[in-house]
C-alpha cells in the first residue's frame, strides 16, 4: 500500500510539472514579432510562404500542451483506480460466519480476521486456528487444526462474503459471512467439530 501511495504522488507531481511547463510563455527569441514592426529593408520582410510556414509551426506547438495534459490525466486516473478500487475491500475484523455442511447444517459462529487487507491469521474462540489471503475480491482462509477446512469465496459487497468449503476428510458445503459492526453483541454458535476439528461451539 505504501508503494502505491508513492507511485500516486509521483504521477501527480509529474503531471503538475508537465502542466506548468506547457503553460509557460515562449522565450523572446521564439515569440512572433509584434504587429506594426518595420523592417530595415524589403529583402528582410517575411514572404507569404514564410508566414504560412510560421503559422503551421505555431499550430504544431499548440498541440503539445494538450498531449501532455491528456497523458497526465490518463496516468493519474490509472493510479487512482489502482490505489482506491483495489483497497476498498477490508476483511480485517469480526464476522458472523453462517455455514451449511453435509454433517452440520444451518450453523453459525463468529470468526475474526487479524492482519491486513491482504493476509493474516484467522481466530476462533480468541485463538489462532488458520490463515487467510485476499486478492481483490477473492478470499481464501482455513479453519481447524486436526481436520482443516478450506473456505474459498469472494466479497459480494464491502461487508459480505460467500463461497464454498471443503475439508481434508471429504466433506463439503457452502458458507456466507457478514461483517459485524463494532460493539455489537456476540451470537451463539453451533458445533463445528465434525467439519473443522475445532472445539464445540455453545
Amino acid at each position: 500500500m505504501n508503494k502505491k501511495r508513492v507511485i500516486a504522488l509521483f504521477v501527480a507531481f509529474a503531471f503538475l510539472s508537465l502542466l506548468s511547463a506547457s503553460t509557460m510563455p515562449l522565450r523572446a527569441d521564439q515569440a512572433p514579432d509584434p504587429a506594426g514592426t518595420t523592417v530595415s529593408s524589403p529583402e528582410q520582410g517575411p514572404s507569404f510562404i514564410e508566414e504560412e510556414g510560421y503559422g503551421s509551426a505555431s499550430a504544431k506547438k499548440s498541440i503539445v500542451p494538450m498531449i501532455l495534459i491528456g497523458v497526465g490525466v490518463a496516468a493519474l486516473a490509472a493510479v487512482l483506480v489502482l490505489v482506491v478500487l483495489k483497497t476498498k475491500y477490508d476483511i480485517v475484523g469480526t464476522w458472523t460466519l453462517s455455514f451449511n455442511w453435509e454433517l452440520t447444517p444451518d450453523g453459525s459462529t463468529e470468526i475474526e480476521f487479524l492482519g491486513d487487507k491482504k493476509s493474516g491469521d484467522v481466530h476462533l474462540f480468541g485463538s489462532k486456528t488458520g490463515t487467510y489471503t485476499v486478492d481483490s475480491k477473492d478470499v481464501t482462509f482455513t479453519v481447524g487444526t486436526g481436520t482443516v477446512a478450506t473456505f474459498i469465496g469472494k466479497f459480494t459487497d464491502k461487508t459480505r462474503l460467500s463461497g464454498t468449503m471443503t475439508n481434508n476428510e471429504g466433506n463439503s458445503g457452502t458458507w456466507t459471512a457478514v461483517k459485524k459492526a463494532t460493539g455489537t453483541a456476540s451470537i451463539p454458535g453451533k458445533d463445528l467439530t465434525a467439519v473443522t476439528g475445532a472445539r464445540t461451539l455453545r
